[in-house]
């Protein structure tokens, strides 16, 4: 039920969708992980170790205060610093109390630094500094323990200079490699940082920082290495945003953990997994209670609903009174806010909902947040997130997952906890495969354009489950504002907003639960559904609904399952070629009600217990044929096993409700008594077209469904 402004976006696709291909009709991957790393990072031969013992090595042994290094001019001592000034394998072991390692070399090629067994401390500045070098490794020999420290404050040669500003520092290409350990503290700002590429391709390291922990300003790349940060700032970094090529993250493999309190992993271009471990805590993680953002409170809706549960919770406490109300002979469930009051059909709207709509809230927006806000996202990217496998704990305090334009998941376990959004898209969302559980957000899934093609998801939401955000953003009352053919009454000026006409949820495949205390599959625009399975455990306060969008909701395969309140409820569009039914009970159900659909033989068609409250139930799945009868039974018992309350073979203990229909239409409408001409305790009538067909003329049919505004 939140609402954002869209407006018309600069949408830039740097690699759109190179996991789950362009194309919204298949959902197909276009591209193997292992080609997609290659497409982004390129390996060197010295970016992966190799043994030193053969070559041609300089020693430098740290003495505590000094240091002494084998005969060679190219590394020079004095006053507490070493300095490498030549290309080649220097191997470094001992412990040096305060001073520093300096890489400014003179000649072209690789400096590759072995730490076997060091300690360095700096009082004054970066324990290593890579000033100059085309290339510089860091080796972490197999069996040692490594440990680098810096200085809370910097000492500058002048007022200019602002660099080095890490505990490991390095204004070229960086790459750490090897078995060995390396414990990194950053006191000063960062803990490592490279001002072109860093790759870390081995070790166990582990960075704690009073700034961001790991910094690759054109790349940062991961693969087979074992990473935890603590850090005040973000977690992983990569930070060019002058480039339109650089500023990218490439997680191909290995193990990362981090603890931060901005952004846990933030790229200004691309973040891209193709495998790995990673646990994400962001801005100290999700709160233990999340705050709905209703808009309207009152009697549009319940403002103090919180959830208050973590994962798996399906109840939810209010500060509204918790006392029953009956609005036209509809009861609220117990415990449940007051319930919204019903318009009949033709009528005119109560007292005080005449005239203007209630004004929205201001919204802060991205674009207006303060260069000081602090982002607090688990994954953030600029412009590509890319999730083709990995398994993921994210604990965030705004969105887990989250790209400013595009985002695509084709494989990988994820698991969320998130104060905002689970996944967010500023633009496409793309879902061909993987295993996703939301076990806490405010909204579960949200973008202008939303595909799921594949999947098991599994998400709770306290306000949207899933929740499109394109379409036209003017808000307007369900049914309001509304002209005959269903288009808005407003004109747009040149000098008016201009809204982008984007927006669909499209489900092709998979396998999607919503537990949403707000809408459970929302779109300003439409939903199209031709395959997979879909169960909506909705809202039990009237001021939101199962299903909600502002145009045509298409069925052409699948199966779908939306239950929650009567007050907001919405069929689908008469557009659609796969039969449903919307059965509304005189008061509300129990969680674990039966509902058994059976045939006029008595096989089995539907068996389900909602796993939460409802009042009313709409299902649709490819049994229901036209023109035949069925019954609707309620009340009873229904043994067998069950997926999330839906059973693919059930046996039905007969129980107080039995209900006769025949689908006559695409949309049947049943209450306690039979058959009803329409929605039976629906809050608005209205009109809607359908965006999904070539045939104008569609534009000017009337549906079936309500058309209710999208809340």
């Amino acid at each position: 039920m939140r609402k954002r402004r869209n407006r018309l976006l600069p949408l830039l696709f740097g690699i759109a969708f190179i996991i789950s291909g362009c194309s919204s009709e298949t959902g197909s991957s276009s591209t193997e992980p292992t080609d997609l790393a290659s497409k982004l990072v390129t390996y060197d031969h010295d970016d992966m170790y190799t043994d030193w013992q053969d070559e041609n090595v300089t020693f430098i042994h740290l003495n505590k205060t000094t240091a002494t290094v084998d005969e060679n001019e190219g590394v020079i001592v004095e006053n507490k610093q070493i300095f490498i000034r030549t290309t080649g394998t220097y191997v470094i072991d001992g412990a040096l109390k305060d001073g520093q390692i300096i890489v400014d070399a003179e000649d072209a090629g690789t400096v590759r630094i072995v730490l076997n067994g060091a300690t360095i401390h700096s009082s004054t500045s970066a324990p290593i500094y890579i000033k100059q070098a085309d290339k510089t490794v860091l080796s972490l020999e197999e069996n040692t323990e490594n440990t680098l420290s810096d200085a809370t404050e910097y000492v500058y040669a002048d007022g200019e200079t602002d660099e080095p500003e890490a505990a490991i520092f390095s204004k070229d290409d960086l790459t750490i490699n090897g078995t060995g350990a390396l414990a990194v503290s950053g006191n000063f700002q960062d803990g490592i940082s490279s001002r072109d590429d860093l790759k870390i391709t081995g070790g166990k390291i582990k960075v704690t920082s009073v700034d961001d922990g790991i910094v690759g300003r054109d790349l940062f790349a991961l693969k087979e290495a074992t990473v935890s940060i603590k850090a005040t700032g973000d977690g992983v970094k990569a930070s060019n945003d002058e480039d339109d090529s650089k500023g990218n993250i490439m997680l191909e493999s290995g193990s990362l953990s981090i603890q931060a309190k901005a952004d846990g992993i933030q790229a200004e271009k691309t973040v891209t997994v193709v495998d790995g471990d990673y646990s994400i805590v962001a801005g100290g993680g999700s709160p233990e209670t999340i705050e709905s953002t209703e808009e309207f409170g009152g009697a549009f809706g319940r403002p103090g609903d919180k959830m208050t549960n973590r994962a798996g919770a399906n109840e939810t406490t209010t500060e509204a009174e918790n006392t029953p109300q009956t609005q036209n002979d509809v009861t609220a469930p117990e415990g449940s806010a007051e319930e919204i009051p019903v318009m009949p059909r033709g009528e005119e709207p109560p007292e005080g909902m005449t005239g203007e709509p209630p004004s929205m809230p201001a919204e802060t927006s991205e674009e207006t947040e303060s260069e000081n806000t602090i982002s607090t996202k688990g994954i953030k990217a600029g412009t590509e997130l890319t999730i083709a496998g990995g398994t993921f704990t994210i604990d965030s305090l705004e969105d887990a997952l989250h790209s400013d334009q595009n985002l695509s998941i084709s494989s990988g376990k994820i698991t969320i906890s998130t104060g905002d959004d689970g996944i967010h898209g500023g633009a496409d969302v793309a879902i061909n495969g993987g295993t996703i559980d939301i076990q806490k957000s405010l909204e579960g899934i949200e973008g202008i354009n939303v595909t799921i093609a594949d999947g098991n998801i599994h998400l709770q939401a306290e306000d949207d489950g899933v929740n499109i955000n394109g379409g036209s953003s003017d808000f307007e009352m369900p049914g309001m504002g509304k002209n005959a053919s269903g288009t808005s009454e407003k004109t747009a000026t040149a000098d008016e907003e201009t809204t982008t006409e984007d927006g669909q949820l499209l489900i092709e495949g998979g396998y999607l639960l919503v537990n949403a205390n707000g809408d459970g599959l929302d779109s300003n625009t439409s939903i199209k559904m031709t395959g997979g399975t879909v169960l909506v455990y909705g809202p039990t306060s009237s001021g939101n609904g199962s299903l909600d969008y502002n145009e045509s909701f298409i069925i052409e395969g699948g199966i779908l399952v939306a239950s929650g309140s009567s007050g907001m409820v919405q069929g689908v569009s008469e557009d659609s070629t796969q039969k449903a039914m919307v059965m509304t009970f005189p008061e509300f159900q129990e969680s674990g009600t039966a509902v058994y659909v059976e045939d006029s033989n008595g096989k089995q068609v539907f068996a389900i217990t909602p796993e939460k409250q409802f009042q009313t139930i709409l299902i649709s799945t490819p049994d229901l044929q036209s023109e035949q009868s069925y019954t609707l039974n309620s009340g009873g018992v229904l043994t067998g096993k069950n997926t999330d309350g839906l059973y693919e073979s059930a046996e039905y203990k007969k129980g107080s409700l039995s209900v006769d229909y025949t689908l006559s239409n695409v949309m049947t409408y049943l209450d306690e008594s039979g058959e009803t001409d329409g929605q039976a305790n629906g809050m608005f009538g209205g009109r809607g077209r359908n965006p999904f067909t070539t045939d104008q003329n569609n534009d000017q049919s009337i549906q079936t469904d309500t058309g209710q505004g999208n809340e």
